[in-house]
């Protein structure tokens, strides 16, 4: 299976990170919207530790060599448990959004 030039230059740790801020400022923006203080407050928390987790990450490619390639099994078992983890995080994500309190007089920062 041959990769057109587009698709391997998106394939990158710059483009996942800068994804993964995208995904966290939408997030943030939302929760600034609808969740009360306390709520909002946690996942300022929660996000916090996700950059931490991404920090130490970071800093550990660079330090240890790359992993042995996958076999096809592997794979195929990484995908299926990685889109379950996916879902799982997405429907916690909707739920809490779900539940959140609205701030009083409806607008941000009131």
């Amino acid at each position: 299976m041959s990769r057109s030039p587009m698709r391997t230059q998106r394939n990158t740790y710059t483009t996942y990170s800068i994804g993964c801020a995208g995904v966290w400022g939408v997030i943030l923006l939302l929760a600034r919207r609808r969740l009360d203080a306390q709520t909002l407050n946690t996942l300022r928390l929660v996000c916090s530790g996700w950059w931490i987790g991404w920090t130490s990450a970071t800093i550990a490619r660079i330090g240890y060599p790359p992993p042995k390639q996958l076999t096809p099994a592997g794979e195929k078992r990484l995908r299926i448990i990685s889109i379950a983890l996916i879902a799982l995080g997405l429907t916690s994500t909707f739920r809490m959004f779900a539940a959140g309190k609205r701030r009083r007089g409806g607008t941000p920062g009131a």
